[in-house]
């Protein structure tokens, strides 16, 4: 009976950990651009050199470089040019889950240190956020884990349907679970990694998919944790 209380302790856990995993997404801020790390709208804090492989987009579909300025918790970009989408990685490193949340430890010391190990994870998570169109915005960009969306979201009309397409390291990702907003389960990719996503109403759209990759003969991790988000602003 312990068992069966504790495993379902740990399902609960595990649930609860999913629906409030923190994003990453960009926004604009006046005249800039600053990379964002939380619940979205919230923000919290993180380390900047965990920000890796920024890339931009002017209006023309054409690729610009942008200005990196690291602060104390965040980092910003800005551009001469008018963007019209912004990509990244940001590298979560090792994480394990216990009773008593997430802790950034590997797995191997978190044992060590005579912690309850639920599960343990390398964290990676890739962002594209949109503020324009252009022919980039349809088109794969080349990220490990991104989400393309297939026509103009700029054109949707109120509860329209985006259809997007989930790739990861460039092949079409069937049976990925995609969330919008508020971490709600809207779909499955198919087979060819294609779904139609429900938009509905303006304001900030965030659409999500996670992807798991169990290691092997990995002491420091059971397993590597890709997430990779699609943002937008729909007026």
């Amino acid at each position: 009976m312990k068992k069966i209380i504790f495993s379902v302790m740990v399902i609960i856990f595990l649930l609860s950990q999913a629906a409030f995993a923190h994003h990453l997404w960009v926004e604009k801020e006046g005249g800039r651009f600053k990379i964002a790390w939380g619940h979205p709208p919230k923000v919290d804090s993180y380390e900047p050199d965990r920000v890796k492989e920024i890339r931009a987009f002017n209006k023309k579909g054409k690729e610009i470089t942008l200005k990196r300025t690291d602060e104390k918790d965040k980092v910003y970009l800005s551009s001469k040019e008018d963007v019209s989408m912004i990509t990244l990685s940001f590298e979560g490193g090792y994480l394990v889950s216990t009773p008593d949340g997430k802790k950034r430890l590997t797995k191997r010391d978190a044992q060590k240190a005579g912690l309850q190990v639920i599960d343990s994870f390398y964290s990676s998570q890739f962002a594209k956020s949109l503020f324009a169109f252009s022919d980039a915005v349809i088109k794969p960009v080349e990220m490990k884990f991104e989400i393309v969306p297939l026509k103009n979201p700029y054109t949707l009309k109120p509860d329209g349907l985006l259809p997007i397409k989930v790739l990861f390291e460039g092949k079409p990702l069937g049976g990925a679970t995609i969330n919008v907003n508020a971490h709600k389960e809207a779909a499955k990719t198919d087979r060819d990694g294609i779904v139609n996503i429900p938009i509905a109403g303006q304001g900030m759209q965030v659409i999500s998919a996670t992807y798991r990759v169990t290691t092997k003969d990995n002491p420091d991790a059971d397993y590597l944790s890709f997430t990779t988000v699609l943002t937008m602003e729909l007026k």
